[in-house]
């Protein structure tokens, strides 16, 4: 078991066909993000800066990960690609074991 787990934005997407059709108004890109941003977290704790919606939505990934069970479909099966569940905005993020350099 990894004791702390990265979590890396891969992407941000925004939806532009599904806001014209359903959205009350123009929606931006997610804004609590960069591409490329990380993360380091202990699983227990949401980290400074991150989007708390995200991190209900990616919790079951992140515990997934840092008690080493088995992530089917990425390479090594030891990290998982999640995203959060907004229909409009959607983030993807990878989640694989940390281990700090002392």
């Amino acid at each position: 078991m990894s004791d702390l787990v990265k979590v890396t934005i891969l992407k941000k997407m925004v939806m532009d066909d599904i806001i014209e059709e359903y959205a009350e108004k123009p929606i931006p890109v997610c804004n609590k993000f960069e591409e490329g941003d990380s993360f380091i977290t202990d699983g227990r704790t949401v980290p400074e800066g991150f989007c708390t919606w995200a991190w209900a939505d990616i919790f079951k990934d992140i515990i997934f990960v840092r008690n080493n069970m088995e992530c089917i479909g990425t390479k090594g099966g030891k990290s998982q690609v999640a995203t959060c569940t907004d229909g409009f905005r959607p983030v993807v993020f990878l989640i694989e074991p940390y281990t700090s350099v002392k």
